[in-house]
């Protein structure tokens, strides 16, 4: 209650000391709205609007839910950093005043409570960025916050590759919602799978290299080996810090699942770990290595019936 209690009261930021700030909505509200030449908003909706209508949806299946976390950061990009201030209207508000910052990317978190468990709950994330506007749904991990997005149609985004409209992202998020029971249990039951399957040491230095070797691929001139991987699970220095985590955690418990590294990669796809346009496609990434690397729930099926 204390912290929310400055986050309502929050008059400044110091991306300057800080490097990323956390805020409510109201203060996102207030922050200065950017618009192009023709006075409309620069990605044809502002950052606040993109939650309003993100809640609507949430209220318009009645699910209960809560605006957890907003988080805003600056980047290097000349051009278009992550923030601008405007000095003319810090002349009005104040050095720093929330309402002389331009903020153009935002990283968000909607708690859905609904069917929640002791273990697990729902978030509805969105990134809003010089790119453009992602979403993506799946179980968080209540004790450490870890974020779930375990299959490819648990993301979209408006632009890139397999880019919808910005409308078609809300008609996704709403046909996410519309089924959130349903794809609430199939998550649960991509996460049971994860937790079942026991990876060896053996195999834990094979994920280890083939993280690397996505990495190199993704990254190389060669069209031929970038062309093959769209979105890496990590990059060099995110595998540096999963390898070293991965191993201290098979010393500890002598044996680790594939739930065990899903938990490691995901502790770095948070913000002021990663940044926020790759938060979400390369969180996706993990979990579709993983999972595609595991019999399929007709398989043990088939097997339990063979043995």
């Amino acid at each position: 209650m204390e912290a929310m209690a400055v986050l309502e009261k929050q008059q400044q930021f110091d991306f300057q000391n800080n490097g990323i700030e956390v805020m409510n909505f109201e203060t996102l509200q207030r922050t200065y709205k950017e618009n192009d030449i023709y006075g409309k908003p620069v990605q044809g909706i502002y950052h606040y609007q993109v939650l309003q209508r993100m809640m609507g949806i949430c209220e318009k299946y009645n699910l209960d839910y809560e605006v957890e976390e907003i988080f805003a950061a600056q980047n290097r990009n000349k051009t278009q950093p992550g923030v601008s201030i405007l000095p003319q209207v810090e002349q009005t508000h104040g050095e720093k005043a929330v309402e002389a910052h331009i903020l153009r990317r935002i990283f968000a978190t909607i708690r859905i409570k609904d069917w929640e468990t002791d273990e697990l709950t729902t978030t509805l994330v969105v990134a809003y960025h010089q790119d453009g506007i992602q979403a993506a749904i799946g179980p968080c991990v209540k004790v450490c916050h870890n974020q779930c997005i375990l299959s490819p149609e648990r993301s979209i985004c408006n632009y890139g590759k397999n880019k919808v409209t910005t409308e078609g992202v809300f008609e996704t998020v709403d046909g996410w919602l519309a089924n959130f029971e349903v794809n609430m249990n199939e998550d649960i039951a991509r996460i049971q799978r994860l937790k079942r399957r026991i990876v060896s040491l053996e195999e834990v230095y094979m994920y280890i290299g083939l993280l690397t070797a996505l990495r190199v691929s993704h990254d190389s001139s060669d069209r031929n080996l970038s062309s093959s991987v769209e979105t890496y699970p990590l990059n060099q220095s995110q595998i540096s810090i999963f390898t070293e985590e991965v191993l201290k955690l098979v010393r500890e418990k002598g044996q680790v699942t594939a739930w065990d590294l899903y938990n490691v990669a995901t502790e770095i796809y948070k913000p002021g770990r990663t940044d926020f346009p790759a938060l979400i496609p390369q969180n996706g990434a993990m979990a579709e290595l993983l999972l595609s690397r595991l019999p399929s729930e007709v398989e043990i099926q088939d097997a339990v019936l063979v043995g």
